[in-house]
C-alpha cells in the first residue's frame, strides 16, 4: 500500500495542484472562520466546535426574533442540494472579501454527523430540523444511523422511511403522526421542537388559520426542480414545513408526486386572501390579507433554486481551502482527490460523477485537442503554423487513438467507467495504439508544444499561436474546454471560466496555457508507466462499486491511514500520497501552480453578482464573525466518536433581526408534551389517508398537531401571533444570547451524529424567552 500510495501521488500531480494553498494545521485561519474562543484545545477539538458554531447560526439565525426564515429549506440546501435541487453556492466574493460557508459546513459534516450525506444523494428528500436538533427519542437518530433514512411519514400503502432499495418509499404523508414515533423523554430536547414550524415569517399566524405548510409528495416551490419523486426511486419526506419559504412564495411546490393541487389559499379559510410573490420581477414577498411578507425567507430559497446548477462547479471549488494537516483537512483531502482523480465512483452517485467529470476533464480533455490538432486539413492552418516554425515533424505525425473530450452531455449522462481514472488504461475497439503508448504520445506532443512555445522567436508570433490554439472561436484548446469555459446545455447553465476567465488564463502570449501544459504533460508521463497502471487498476478493484459516503467514519479513517495521514501526530507520513499531494498544493514555483489555482478561483467567482443581494440581506449575517461571539467553550472529548460525549457554549448575535417581531418578549415557559407533533400537520388536509385501511391504524391521532400550542395556554389571538411571528421583510440592530448543547446521541462508534439536545435564549434585558410552538 505504502508503494501504491507513493506513485498515486505522482499520477495526481495536475489533480492536487488545482487547488489554492492553505497553511498547515489550521494555524493560520481565515478571519471568517468561525470564532475559536478554545484555549490549549486540540485541532480535532477546535474543528468541532467550529462545526457545531456554524450549524449553530444558521439554526437561530432562522429564529423569529432574528432573520426569521424556515429552517428546514435552509438546512436542506446547505446538508441535502442534490435531492432537494438547491444547490447553493458556497464560495464567492461579496465586496471584495472571500466568503466560504463550504469549510465551515465540512466540519460540521466530516467530524459531527457523517451520515447526513447519505441524504445528499439523487432522490428527492430533505433536511427536517429534527434530523439535527434533538428533539426525539435516540432510537429516531440511531435508526438513521443504520438504515440511511429517517422514519418520518407514510408512503401511500403505509410505509416509512425513504432512499430505500424497496418500491415502498414514504412520499410526506402525515407526518410526524406514526404511532411509533417518540419525542424524547428529556423536556430540554422536547423544547426543541419549534425548530420545525415555529421558525419563518407568519409560520404560527398561518398555522391558525389552516395553512401547515406544503403538500405530502411536493418538491420545493422554486424554479429549480425538473421532476416529480417517485415512491420507487427513494420516495420524499417532502411536506409540511420542508419547503415553507418557497411554498409561500410560490403558492405550492414546483411538482406534486401524488397528484395533489392543493395551493397556500386552498388551505386558508375564504375570508383571507394570498398572493403569491411576483419573482419575475424580483419580488421575493407573498401577501396575505394584503400584509407582506417572507421576503427573506423568498430571497434565500429562490436563489438557491435559481442557481442549482452553477452551484455545483462552485461547491466543488469549495473544497480546495479545506485541506490541511489535521483529521479534518486529511478528509478533505481524500474528497477533492476523488473528484480530480477518480478512484471510488457508483452510478447510483450521478451527481458526484458530473462534479468528477468536470474536474477530470481537466486532465483528459487535453487528448481530444491533440486529435484536432492531428486530424485538421489546413482550415484553420494549425499544422502549418506548426511545422513552419520548427515543430518536430515525427511527433506531429505519431497519430494518437482518438478520446471523445467531456463535454456537457457527459454532465447529462455521466458514466462510472468514463468518470474513473482507469478510463487510461482500457482499449476501445478502434483504438490501433497499445494504452500505455497512447499516454507516451501525449507527453510527447505536449513537451514538444511547450518547447515550441519557448522557441518562437517573436511576440507576434508567440500571440499568433496563443490565438490560433487557445483564443480563437475554431481554436482547439478552446473548443474541447468548452465544459470549463461555459458548460451549458439544453438551456442549462452548469456556470463556468466563461470568455474573460478563459483569455486571461491563457495569457496574451499562452504563457499562462503553457504552465498549465507542463504539469498535465508530467501526469500523463507518470501515467504512462506500467507499474502506475498495475496499481491503479489495484486500487479499482479493492473499492469497486463503492463512493466515499458509502463508508462509515472508521472505514474512512482506515483509508485516510492507508495514504500517508499519521492521527496521532496529526501529520502526513514522510513520502506518502497525501504527503506528496500537499506539497505540490503550496509549491508555487511549480510552472502551473499558479493558473490552476486561477482557474478555480474564477470559476467560484462565476456565481458573485447573482449572490450579492441573499449574502447583503441574510447571509452576512450569518457567516460574518462581526455579528457572533462565542464563549463560555466546554468540551469533554478529544474525538468525536466518542460516545454520549458533549459540547457547550454560549453564543451571543448582534446583527439583523426582524423589527415586526415581540418573540424575545415572550418570557413564559411552555412546555412540549410528549404527545406533541412538531410536524404540526393538519389531518384535515389529508384525510383520504388518515382513514385509508393502509394508514389508520398506523397513526396516532391524539397526538396535537396542527395547532398553536401556546395560543390557548398565553390566550393570544390571530393579531398577537403576527406580532410574535413578525414579517421577515423590515430589520433592525439586536441583542440577543444563546446557551447551545450539542451530543453525540449515537451508540456506534463507527458513526458519530451530534446534535443538539439544548438551546437556552436571552433578550437584551437578560430575561429567558420562550417559543410557544
Amino acid at each position: 500500500m505504502k508503494k501504491l500510495t507513493q506513485i498515486l501521488a505522482v499520477v495526481s500531480l495536475l489533480s492536487t495542484s488545482i487547488t489554492t494553498v492553505v497553511s498547515c494545521g489550521g494555524s493560520n485561519k481565515d478571519k471568517n472562520s468561525p470564532n475559536n474562543p478554545t484555549g490549549n484545545l486540540t485541532e480535532t477539538q477546535k474543528q468541532m466546535l467550529e462545526g457545531a458554531e456554524i450549524m449553530s447560526r444558521f439554526i437561530l439565525s432562522s429564529r423569529h426574533e432574528n432573520l426569521n426564515y424556515n429552517l428546514n429549506e435552509i438546512l436542506s440546501m446547505y446538508l441535502a442540494p442534490i435531492p432537494t435541487a438547491m444547490m447553493m453556492p458556497v464560495n464567492y466574493k461579496y465586496d471584495n472579501s472571500n466568503i466560504n460557508f463550504g469549510s465551515m459546513l465540512e466540519k460540521y459534516k466530516k467530524l459531527l454527523a457523517p451520515s447526513i450525506d447519505k441524504i445528499n444523494n439523487d432522490n428527492y428528500s430533505g433536511i427536517f430540523a429534527s434530523y439535527v436538533m434533538g428533539m426525539y427519542d435516540d432510537s429516531f437518530y440511531r435508526d438513521f444511523i443504520k438504515t440511511g433514512h429517517f422514519n418520518d411519514s407514510f408512503s401511500p400503502n403505509g410505509g416509512v422511511g425513504f432512499n430505500k432499495t424497496d418500491n415502498d418509499n414514504e412520499m410526506g404523508i402525515l407526518a410526524g403522526l406514526d404511532k411509533e414515533l417518540k419525542l424524547s423523554n428529556d423536556q430540554s430536547r422536547r423544547d426543541l421542537s419549534w425548530a420545525i414550524q415555529d421558525t419563518g415569517a407568519l409560520s404560527n399566524y398561518l398555522l391558525d388559520m389552516g395553512y401547515d405548510g406544503v403538500n405530502p409528495g411536493d418538491t420545493n416551490g422554486t424554479s429549480s426542480p425538473k421532476s416529480a419523486s417517485t415512491q420507487k426511486q427513494g420516495g420524499t419526506n417532502g411536506s409540511g414545513y420542508l419547503y415553507y419559504n418557497s411554498g409561500i412564495s410560490s403558492g405550492k411546490g414546483r411538482y406534486n408526486a401524488l397528484k395533489i393541487k392543493k395551493n397556500v389559499q386552498d388551505k386558508l379559510s375564504e375570508k383571507n386572501k394570498y398572493t403569491a410573490a411576483n419573482l419575475k420581477e424580483n419580488d421575493y414577498s407573498s401577501k396575505i390579507n394584503d400584509i407582506a411578507f417572507n421576503k427573506t425567507g423568498s430571497m434565500i430559497a429562490n436563489t438557491a433554486g435559481s442557481l442549482n446548477l452553477k452551484g455545483y462547479i462552485n461547491n466543488f471549488t469549495a473544497l480546495k481551502n479545506n485541506i490541511s494537516e489535521s483529521d479534518f483537512g486529511s478528509e478533505a483531502l481524500l474528497t477533492i482527490a476523488n473528484y480530480l482523480t477518480p478512484m471510488l465512483a457508483t452510478k447510483e452517485k450521478s451527481s458526484d460523477l458530473r462534479i468528477q467529470s468536470v474536474a477530470f476533464s481537466l486532465l483528459y480533455n487535453v487528448q481530444a485537442v491533440i486529435n484536432d490538432i492531428q486530424s485538421e486539413e489546413e482550415e484553420l492552418g494549425l499544422k502549418e503554423f506548426l511545422t513552419t516554425n520548427g515543430f518536430n515533424q515525427d511527433v506531429l505525425s505519431s497519430i494518437l487513438d482518438e478520446k471523445e473530450a467531456f463535454s456537457t452531455g457527459s454532465l447529462l449522462l455521466p458514466s462510472v467507467d468514463n468518470v474513473k481514472t482507469t478510463r487510461f488504461y482500457k482499449k476501445d475497439k478502434d483504438d490501433k495504439n497499445d494504452p500505455i503508448d497512447n499516454l507516451k504520445i501525449v507527453t510527447s506532443f505536449l513537451n514538444e508544444l511547450q518547447k515550441f512555445h519557448k522557441n518562437l522567436k517573436t511576440d507576434e508570433l508567440k500571440k499568433e499561436f496563443a490565438n490560433k490554439f487557445f483564443i480563437s472561436e475554431d481554436a482547439p484548446f478552446k473548443d474541447e474546454y468548452s465544459l470549463i469555459i461555459s458548460a451549458s446545455a439544453f438551456g442549462m447553465d452548469f456556470g463556468g471560466l466563461g470568455e474573460d476567465g478563459w483569455i486571461d488564463l491563457v495569457k496574451d502570449d499562452a504563457s499562462g496555457a503553457m504552465n498549465l501544459l507542463n504539469l498535465i504533460s508530467s501526469a500523463y508521463d507518470n501515467l504512462s508507466k506500467e507499474e502506475t497502471k498495475n496499481l491503479i487498476t489495484e486500487v479499482d478493484s479493492k473499492y469497486e462499486g463503492k463512493s466515499i459516503s458509502d463508508l462509515s467514519r472508521t472505514e474512512k479513517q482506515n483509508l485516510i491511514k492507508d495514504l500517508g495521514y499519521d492521527k496521532s501526530n496529526s501529520k502526513f507520513l514522510e513520502n506518502s500520497f497525501f504527503e506528496n499531494y500537499f506539497k505540490l498544493l503550496t509549491d508555487e514555483s511549480v510552472p502551473g501552480v499558479s493558473e490552476l489555482n486561477n482557474l478555480f478561483i474564477r470559476l467560484a467567482d462565476s456565481t458573485n453578482d447573482s449572490m450579492k443581494n441573499v449574502h447583503e440581506e441574510a447571509l452576512q449575517y450569518i457567516y460574518d464573525n462581526k455579528y457572533w461571539n462565542m464563549t463560555d467553550t466546554n468540551i469533554n472529548v478529544t474525538d468525536p466518536s466518542e460516545i454520549n460525549s458533549k459540547m457547550e457554549f454560549t453564543i451571543e448575535y448582534k446583527g439583523n433581526g426582524d423589527a415586526d417581531s415581540n418573540a424575545d418578549q415572550q418570557t413564559t415557559k411552555i412546555n412540549v408534551p410528549e404527545n406533541f407533533n412538531p410536524y404540526q400537520t393538519k389531518i384535515e388536509h389529508q384525510k383520504e389517508y388518515a382513514q385509508s385501511d393502509a394508514i389508520k391504524d398506523k397513526i396516532d391521532e391524539s397526538k396535537i398537531s396542527g395547532k398553536v400550542l401556546g395560543k390557548d395556554i398565553l390566550k393570544m389571538e390571530s393579531n398577537d401571533l403576527m406580532k410574535y411571528d413578525g414579517k421577515g421583510e423590515n430589520y433592525k440592530s439586536v441583542n440577543h444570547k444563546y446557551k447551545v448543547v450539542w451530543q453525540n446521541i449515537s451508540s456506534d462508534i463507527n458513526n458519530p451524529h451530534w446534535v443538539i439536545v439544548d438551546i437556552k435564549s436571552f433578550n437584551s434585558d437578560g430575561k429567558e424567552f420562550y417559543n410557544i410552538y
